[in-house]
């Protein structure tokens, strides 16, 4: 609020002294106090000293007691022998200059309110070029002002499309984690969640890795680092490591080859050493092909990022090793999510009519909101799944699949997965996998998005029944944008793979998560009344009956209004529902608000003792009148 007050300051100071004429002007830090006291018994009734933003002083002797005084919203003004006007600059609806055959000075400046009145300025005193061009400038800059901050608090509470969109994304990479990392809960699965660490580990580092195992092709790599084919061993030895790349138990021919030559061997860090020692006995017998050096065993052995018992900690729920890995893979998931959002919600801001800067602060609020939600979605999930739930899901998510059946299933599942395409059996048991990573996301997700919500009804600042339309609300979205995430990948797969798979998800989770919300909501909205509802509903019957008290006229009622709605937040009506008498509440908030008009009303003083009696035998003259004209007798004393 200060900023914009210095910056109509400023707006004051470029066009003040053109508007005067042969008098003193001062702007907002200039201005004698005695001639402010003046102003406000003359002319500026109820005038706030702090929003004066210049004062132009048309009296002779300089004593401040006719004028105009121009604040942050409106002019106050009188000439010589004249009433005193207030002007507001929003209530401006048109301005024109008369008389344009004349000095600017003598011309006449028409001003015409949208209630239709007519303000008419021709004082001499007044330059009007440069008066009206001040207040169309500071009539505009205001009401974008306004424009702005609604925009922003509307878009910032209703962004479902891009939201829908950026969760729907994050979901996506939590559930294609849980499909892949299922493999940790095997008796091997620290070796799977090695291969993984690794990759992350890698990729953090710059370095192009990935993971190519998953087509369990035999003898071939695990995964992929800046071209070089490398096969995973994290065993409890370093001998056991190089033993588990032989034939025979350790006895044979070195089974790992690419193009005639060895893959590189990663084993634990801490077994390292030992692993180097065990190939070199390995090449020194003659059992890798075409490898007779036995220096040679320190390019075929690679040092790991992690030590053996890191790998197996990674596996395993509540670790250090394991929730800094999730966290890892939570900051990319919450990366992407963030900015599927800020993308659509800046695009579409941007054609809504928002300037860019606007536009790129709605896209950053959407942003953190659903990155944020993402990540903790990613971390819980993971560790929720590595403490067991995932297996305690097996059963449901089988007898789900077996109802679709394989051919639905391998449609699917083949969206999904990368490498050769899978059907029958196989499809149906990976589709189970890829539902219950689904079900955990999803429900993480909802518990997640309504935490806030379960929070609020514990401190009492919402009701249960509003916690159940929330929680509703909640539940149909993301489960409409996990369905639609499935269905649209499925179908964008088949049109186009791979690109066409995220394509087809997010199109399919912003209609899917979006859509189904809000038919939630309109279901649910007709049995279950909001509760900002009830709470505007009070706050509107006090203030009905405080307009009463206070004899607020339209444009006091109207401008008392708008700077309700702007401390009218959610927060604001959370804080009203909690308390023990919302009545009380509600007046409590309006009666500065209403005060605040009622002080810039003109003081009005009481009439006369004479004046009082010359209005009473008007009347009664009037009344006498009227009666004789009707046929009565009227016997005056």
């Amino acid at each position: 609020m200060d900023n914009i007050h210095e910056e109509k300051i400023e707006l004051m100071r470029k066009y003040l002294g053109r508007i005067a004429n042969g008098f003193d002007y001062h702007i907002k830090g200039e201005i004698p106090s005695k001639k402010i006291d003046n102003a406000l018994k003359k002319f500026a009734y109820g005038m706030d000293r702090k929003t004066i933003i210049g004062f132009y002083d048309t009296t002779v002797i300089g004593s401040g007691k006719n004028g105009y005084i121009f604040t942050d919203d409106k002019m106050y003004y009188v000439d010589t022998l004249e009433k005193p006007k207030k002007l507001w600059y929003d209530d401006i609806k048109s301005m024109r200059i008369t008389d344009m055959d004349k000095e600017d000075k003598e011309r006449t400046l028409e001003i015409i309110q949208f209630d239709g009145t007519e303000t008419i300025i021709k004082s001499s005193f007044v330059n009007k070029t440069p008066l009206m061009e001040f207040l169309e400038e500071i009539k505009n800059y205001d009401a974008s002002l306004k424009q702005s901050k609604m925009t922003i608090k509307q878009e910032k509470t209703n962004n479902q499309f891009a939201e829908s969109g950026g969760l729907g994304v994050g979901a996506y990479r939590t559930v294609n984690n849980q499909y892949d990392e299922e493999k940790f809960h095997a008796r091997q699965g620290h070796g799977f969640a090695a291969e993984r660490a690794n990759t992350l580990y890698d990729k953090l580092k710059g370095h192009d890795a990935k993971i190519v195992g998953d087509d369990n092709a035999k003898n071939g790599a695990d995964r992929i680092v800046d071209g070089v084919y490398i096969q995973s061993k994290y065993c409890a030895t370093g001998s056991r490591c190089i033993n588990e790349c032989f034939e025979e138990g350790g006895k044979g021919s070195f089974r790992y080859m690419m193009d005639g030559k060895p893959m590189q061997i990663e084993v634990p860090s801490d077994k390292y050493a030992d692993a180097i020692q065990a190939m070199e006995e390995k090449i020194r017998n003659g059992q890798v092909k075409g490898v007779t050096d036995p220096n040679e065993a320190k390019n075929i052995v690679r040092k790991g990022n992690f030590t053996y018992a890191q790998a197996r900690n990674i596996a395993k729920a509540g670790t250090i090793e394991s929730l800094t890995y999730d966290s890892v893979n939570g900051i990319i998931t919450a990366s992407s999510a963030f900015g599927v959002t800020a993308i659509i919600s800046f695009a579409t801001s941007v054609w809504n009519g928002e300037d860019f800067d606007n536009a790129l602060k709605i896209a950053t609020y959407s942003g953190l909101k659903v990155g944020g939600t993402a990540f903790i979605t990613s971390v819980l999930a993971a560790q929720l799944s590595k403490a067991g739930l995932n297996s305690a899901l097996v059963g449901s998510s089988e007898a789900l699949v077996a109802m679709m059946g394989p051919k639905a299933s391998a449609v699917i599942i083949n969206a999904f997965r990368s490498g050769s395409k899978i059907y029958g059996a196989a499809a149906m048991k990976s589709a189970a996998k890829l539902f219950r990573g689904n079900a955990i996301t999803a429900g993480i997700t909802f518990m997640v998005l309504s935490s806030l919500d379960v929070a609020d009804i514990f401190r009492g600042r919402i009701s249960g029944k509003q916690l159940f339309k929330n929680m509703a609300g909640t539940a149909a979205t993301v489960g409409g944008g996990t369905g639609g995430w499935i269905a649209g990948a499925a179908a964008g797969s088949a049109i186009l793979p791979g690109v066409g798979t995220v394509i087809g998800g997010l199109v399919g989770t912003m209609a899917g998560g979006s859509l189904a919300g809000k038919a939630t909501n309109d279901v649910i909205g007709k049995f279950v009344e909001d509760d900002a509802d009830e709470m505007v509903e009070i706050i509107e019957s006090v203030f009905t009956d405080m307009a009463s008290e206070y004899l607020l006229n339209n444009k006091e009622a109207e401008k008392a209004v708008d700077k309700l709605r702007d401390k009218l937040t959610g927060k604001v009506l959370k804080e009203m529902y909690a308390s023990d008498n919302r009545k009380k509440f509600a007046r409590k908030l309006l009666t500065p608000i209403i005060e605040n008009e009622t002080a810039k009303r003109e003081v009005i003083h009481d009439p006369s003792e004479e004046q009082m009696l010359v209005s009473i035998q008007s009347v009664l003259e009037e009344i006498s009148d009227t009666l004789i004209e009707e046929g009565y007798e009227v016997a005056l004393a």
